[in-house]
């Protein structure tokens, strides 16, 4: 199998996921080295952050290449394991990024209690990705994996956690006296709310090909305005400021 032989709905999914991931491990590893500039932890977790939501589209960019380059497709184990089990840890580094940024000494109570539920979680996945790991995705078409009860109500969980405190940290520095915060927290609104909808939309395994192709956009510039919601270059910024 060739890249030739992949179907239209493969190609699209595929190559679209694949940039998307591109872009949001290059953008994720340039705040990463703004660490060693700066000496701030929080760095660390906001670039760990987004590293690690987007695993969830490893699996479709991996067997994209390995079809197209190979002639075989990834196991379904290795999707359950990408789609899911980096999702917890995601949300606990941002709930750790949220509160050291806006809270004075950061709120170690909001961050052990997320420790607790992802740690529980990623527990209960490893028992039963070896167990009963149709509780964890089922294969609808071939190369699809759907969501079961479990994951899709955590992935809503998570989606809907990352969206709440998002739009508080971007409302909070949209009402910054500094213009080139406010910008940011502009960036940063656009970021959530595009995850938000691109993720949600995702996560229900569509086969159209106009909502496929909808979902990555979306995704897509949500990771430029993440970015940008923590790191807006000078130039940018002051061009922003005087339109």
């Amino acid at each position: 199998m060739a890249f030739t032989d992949l179907s239209y709905l493969d190609l699209l999914r595929g190559s679209l996921s694949l940039a998307f991931i591109i872009i949001s491990l290059i953008i994720g590893i340039r705040i990463l080295l703004k660490y060693f500039e700066f000496k701030n932890k929080v760095f660390i977790s906001v670039s760990l952050t987004w590293i690690f939501l987007v695993t969830t589209w490893w699996w479709p960019s991996f067997n994209f290449l390995t079809m197209g380059f190979f002639g075989f497709r990834l196991s379904n184990l290795s999707y359950l394991i990408l789609a899911n089990f980096f999702i917890p840890l995601a949300i606990l580094f941002w709930i750790y990024s949220f509160s050291s940024l806006n809270f004075k000494n950061g709120n170690k109570i909001l961050v052990v209690i997320f420790g607790v539920i992802s740690i529980s979680y990623e527990i209960l996945l490893v028992i039963l990705i070896f167990t009963y790991p149709d509780l964890i995705g089922v294969e609808i078409i071939p190369g699809v994996i759907s969501r079961t009860p479990l994951t899709l109500g955590f992935a809503i969980f998570a989606i809907v956690v990352a969206f709440i405190t998002g739009m508080v940290f971007a409302i909070n520095s949209m009402k910054s006296d500094d213009p080139k915060i406010r910008w940011k927290g502009r960036f940063l609104l656009i970021a959530f709310m595009f995850f938000t909808l691109g993720a949600g939309l995702d996560a229900i395994s569509w086969t159209n090909p106009i909502i496929v192709v909808m979902i990555r956009l979306l995704l897509i510039i949500s990771s430029f305005a993440y970015y940008f919601g923590f790191f807006l270059p000078e130039k940018m910024a002051n061009w922003l400021i005087k339109a």
